[in-house]
């Protein structure tokens, strides 16, 4: 009798220890799953716990932080000169040939449909300083066409190295006519002259020999930026919101 009541004993007890050995897995992976828990584990007592911040969710608050903003205020057009005037143009019709000026285009910070055509200097700190730190803003160009094998060009030029690269599919060069030196020969933009306050204020473009190979108008966009991110760090296309585009067109 007492033997049986010893194995009863000890049925009912691993019986019991079973149950909380099941109910400890059940908590722990509950616990691990932010889930409430079923039972008090081995005398503690556990509440569902607050999901933390994951690497995913800091991540996503980083990039918000960062995401870029452009607060550019500039208006900018582009104009051809006219007679006494400077016209805002948004196409233009050419001839292009090897060693043709197509023309000179000059990008300026305003939309006016018609201003004058004094000195540029003038003109453009008239302008400019309708807006605020003026001296920080610089211009560049994106230049871009469909060749006749099907190949796409866009470039965006922001030195004469970069205006380099457009040779022999169209010539490019830059002026700054900010910033003339009195007494100096008026020329094109060379590298070795590209500094911190150039300001590459117009454009010339000229065929090449390789110009009859493009299918389409071409598309020259002028932009103003003020900063490193004004660029896309992956494509380094201009992604802000001062730019002005026109298509030049052949005759």
């Amino acid at each position: 009798m007492k033997k049986k009541i010893i194995l009863i004993f000890s049925i009912i007890l691993i019986i019991i220890l079973a149950c909380f050995a099941t109910l400890y897995v059940i908590d722990n992976n509950r616990m691990k799953n932010n889930e409430p828990v079923l039972f008090s584990t081995w005398g503690k007592s556990y509440s569902p716990s607050i999901p933390v911040e994951t690497d995913k969710n800091i991540e996503e608050e980083e990039i918000e932080e960062n995401k870029y903003v452009d607060e550019n205020p500039v208006k900018l057009g582009i104009y051809i000169e006219s007679g006494d005037t400077k016209q805002l143009i948004t196409e233009y019709s050419c001839y292009w040939e090897p060693e043709l000026v197509m023309n000179v285009f000059y990008a300026v910070p305003t939309q006016e449909e018609t201003i004058s055509n004094y000195s540029f200097d003038t003109l453009w700190k008239e302008y400019i300083n309708n807006y605020p730190n003026p001296e920080k803003y610089r211009i560049g160009y994106n230049i871009s066409f469909t060749l006749s094998s099907g190949e796409k060009v866009d470039r965006t030029i922001l030195n004469p190295d970069d205006a380099y690269y457009m040779f022999p599919k169209v010539m490019c060069f830059l002026y700054d006519d900010v910033n003339l030196v009195p007494g100096k020969p008026y020329y094109h933009i060379t590298q070795d002259v590209m500094y911190d306050y150039t300001i590459c204020s117009s454009v010339k473009l000229v065929g090449d020999v390789e110009t009859s190979n493009i299918a389409s108008d071409i598309k020259l966009t002028a932009f103003c930026f003020d900063s490193d991110d004004d660029f896309d760090p992956e494509t380094g296309k201009y992604r802000g919101n001062s730019s002005y585009s026109i298509l030049i067109k052949r005759i």
